[in-house]
């Protein structure tokens, strides 16, 4: 990462990634269930919250990724 922002400005996400804001309000009833690179599950009261990034068709290894 730091090769490539001292190479050039950034543009979007060029290394994917998720993530999940929640308000101060909720942050007392949010539990993190599992995070990773390319997804994010959290709950939130009776409410099951999943994140998932799914690379776009210009990546080499994307169905391996989704598999």
């Amino acid at each position: 990462m730091c090769s490539a922002v001292e190479s050039s400005v950034l543009y979007g996400r060029p290394f994917g990634g998720v993530t999940i804001h929640s308000s101060n309000q909720l942050q007392s009833h949010t539990q993190l269930v599992f995070a990773s690179d390319r997804y994010v599950v959290a709950i939130n009261g009776d409410l099951l919250i999943v994140n998932v990034y799914l690379p776009c068709a210009g990546t080499d290894d994307r169905l391996f990724i989704v598999d």
